[in-house]
């Protein structure tokens, strides 16, 4: 997995959902390479795009899965020396 792709999962953490721009922002990448890594993410079932409507505009939101949850959790443990986090 990729630094970006854990900055990203990193981004998520704690919040229900992020405005996909919002979350584009915070990980300072173009907008292609983004969109690149979100494809990827969700092949891998890591996050899930949730498209809503408000009004007459479609907003699409980012939500990390329990699977991104847990993969970001084994890389945080591997990683460092971490208390038990579930």
């Amino acid at each position: 997995m990729s630094g970006q792709s854990i900055v990203t999962l990193l981004a998520l953490v704690g919040t229900k959902r992020m405005d996909v721009e919002a979350l584009r922002v915070r990980t300072r990448l173009a907008p292609l390479a983004f969109e690149n890594l979100l494809s990827w993410l969700q092949r891998e079932y890591l996050v899930d795009v949730i498209t809503s409507l408000e009004g007459d505009q479609v907003k699409e939101s980012v939500a990390l899965t329990e699977k991104g949850e847990g993969v970001l959790v084994s890389i945080l443990e591997s990683t460092f020396e971490l208390p038990e986090l579930r």
